[in-house]
């Protein structure tokens, strides 16, 4: 999906509305008419499609600075929801398509936007494909950093469902994977519900996002609960 974002809303010269939508609410369904372009101002967001038996698959989360709702035909092909409380700028798609039609630079502008979407898609079915669960995880909470990071905190603004339906993981796996990263020193929790993370080892991160780092973290979480097992046992036959 092309990125049609504040500047793109700003160089086409179109008069943009401002619309909040609260958690949960959303934004447009999946067969709506595509109407609007719409830019993430505040917030987050998310785009997924409903899968036979009622599977929910993320396709993008979005944040301030993203765009959504641009679409080649005439009807919506997902769903967007709001995370958090959002604002967004919405503009007629029609009107930036005349705009783009007598703009030459506007119109070469949305073609770097379409080629850079298709490869940011190709690069997600590639990280799909070859990355174990610790790998995709590590990745996007380095790309968390980098866009939500307020003075090295990230609050997340999805659950651990959302980050299971995104990758296409059981969320017990997405769980125990950031269970391995706290006990690991990797990440450190700053709040009960453990949204709130401080990245406290991020070469280690940086690691695991690549490929590159020896530590095999599902061994290491075998090798504690197998502990934790015996240690139970232990417990419970002195009990008796």
């Amino acid at each position: 999906m092309i990125n049609i974002d504040r500047t793109i809303l700003e160089a086409a010269n179109l008069a943009a509305i401002e619309l909040s939508y609260g958690p949960g609410e959303t934004v447009y369904e999946r067969g709506a008419p595509a109407r609007l372009v719409c830019a993430v101002d505040q917030g987050a967001l998310y785009r997924f499609r409903l899968m036979p038996g009622d599977k929910r698959s993320i396709l993008q989360f979005l944040f301030p600075g993203d765009g959504f709702g641009s679409e080649i035909g005439r009807h919506h092909r997902n769903t967007v929801q709001a995370l958090t409380h959002i604002k967004v700028l919405a503009a007629s798609r029609d009107a930036l398509l005349a705009a783009a039609a007598s703009d030459v630079r506007l119109s070469n502008l949305l073609f770097s936007l379409a080629a850079s979407a298709a490869i940011a898609a190709d690069e997600k079915a590639d990280m799909m494909r070859v990355k174990n669960a610790a790998e995709k995880i590590a990745q996007f909470l380095l790309e968390l950093e980098d866009r939500l990071s307020i003075r090295g905190v990230i609050d997340l603004p999805m659950g651990r469902l959302q980050i299971a339906d995104y990758f296409g993981l059981r969320i017990e796996t997405v769980s125990r994977t950031f269970s391995a990263f706290h006990r690991e020193k990797i990440i450190q929790y700053r709040n009960r519900v453990q949204r709130r993370i401080v990245i406290r080892n991020r070469q280690r991160l940086q690691e695991l996002a690549s490929d590159a780092s020896d530590l095999d973290y599902w061994s290491i979480l075998k090798n504690r609960e197998t502990e934790n097992t015996l240690i139970a046992a232990r417990a419970l036959t002195m009990s008796l």
